[in-house]
């Protein structure tokens, strides 16, 4: 503890005393980290009505445990501080959710009241360290570093997740490195327990000692490029084996948006590619188109061709498109209205091979 010459020299004439001193210091430090603690989050809520009775026979698509029925989806929490200033400096983000969602994401950590709906989500610290232009350094629990779409649905255009995304691993616990080699170049590394949701998990015993790896590399059109300024490039690969499982699992990710000569429209590609030894292949391949009608409306579809290759009772392909409009009609709030129509191939099961429904989803942050 540092204390100037003024404040010794009235803690020896009895004027102060130094353990009081000492606890304003330790206040004011206290005070000072809480300021710049930041508190957000969002309220999901949802309803869903199943058009017809052949729901969720493809993994990925129509939200089945919701059918018919309103939603409290998920209550996010995020407690954050930005990395402090300095060639070392450190910040966290903890993020917890409340509701069904919580359960979805496989960790088997939340509170035991059966359902498991209470899940920490993320929970890591944030690193600065001095080499180059600045390497930050993520340790704990994160999102993984692949895909088009977010874990959270508000930051989304569709309400529901594609099936690129119900191929793709979610969160890691272990620890995440981002270095922007350029203005226009970032490279991202990935060093994990495991390759799928897992609360401190760990490979099988067979294979207790492998490791989840993983890369990636975004690209970002610069302005000498011309009617392709501003477009981004994204590229991925994480290998590793699931919780308890001594199976190694390959995803790859490529991604782009595109910009388009069309005013207000944009498009973004995607494919996801999951591959595990001895096992079938799954992929999936993705268009994406937002128009942004309106301050307050922008309309987005999504259109995937889907192969699942552990489907039920065999390999299913299938065509997935989801329509949303997205109309910003109460402040803070995201309202969208959703339609998604599945069709496989083949029919697997004899009970129809197409299944449609329609959403209703409005989000609020704060």
């Amino acid at each position: 503890m540092k204390m100037n010459k003024w404040t010794v020299g009235l803690a020896a004439a009895g004027l102060v005393s130094l353990a009081s001193v000492a606890q304003a210091q330790d206040s004011n430090s206290v005070a000072t980290k809480l300021a710049t603690t930041s508190l957000s989050g969002y309220v999901s809520t949802s309803y869903q009505w199943a058009i017809g009775s052949d729901i969720q026979t493809h993994p990925g698509s129509q939200r089945a445990a919701g059918a018919d029925r309103f939603a409290v989806d998920v209550i996010s929490l995020t407690l954050a501080s930005p990395q402090s200033s300095g060639d070392w400096g450190a910040g966290y983000n903890v993020q917890l959710w409340v509701g069904d969602d919580a359960s979805a994401l496989g960790l088997g950590d939340g509170v035991d009241n059966g359902e498991d709906e209470i899940a920490v989500k993320n929970a890591y610290l944030s690193l600065q360290v001095p080499v180059g232009n600045g390497l930050s350094v993520d340790v704990g629990r994160f999102d993984t570093i692949l895909g088009m779409e977010s874990i959270d649905a508000n930051r989304n255009p569709h309400y529901t997740h594609s099936n690129g995304y119900a191929i793709e691993p979610t969160l890691h616990d272990g620890l995440k490195t981002s270095y922007q080699l350029t203005d226009n170049v970032g490279v991202s590394l990935l060093f994990a327990n495991t390759i799928d949701a897992s609360n401190n998990g760990a490979p099988g015993a067979a294979d207790s000692d492998r490791r989840t790896y993983g890369v990636a590399l975004n690209l970002t059109a610069p302005d000498s490029m011309g009617a392709l300024s501003g477009a981004t490039l994204d590229a991925a690969w994480i290998e590793g084996n699931a919780d308890g499982g001594t199976t190694a699992i390959t995803n790859m990710y490529v991604g782009a948006s595109i910009p388009l000569p069309i005013d207000k429209l944009s498009a973004g590609l995607a494919w996801d590619n999951r591959e595990q030894d001895g096992a079938a292949t799954d992929s999936a391949l993705g268009l994406y188109l937002e128009y942004a009608h309106s301050d307050k409306l922008t309309l987005n579809t999504r259109v995937e061709r889907v192969h699942d290759g552990v489907a039920k009772t065999g390999t299913s392909d299938a065509w997935d498109i989801t329509v949303t409009a997205n109309y910003a009609l109460w402040a803070g709030v995201t309202s969208r209205l959703e339609y998604r129509w599945t069709i496989e191939d083949t029919d697997l099961d004899a009970d129809g091979n197409d299944e449609t429904s329609l959403f209703a989803n409005l989000i609020y942050e704060f």
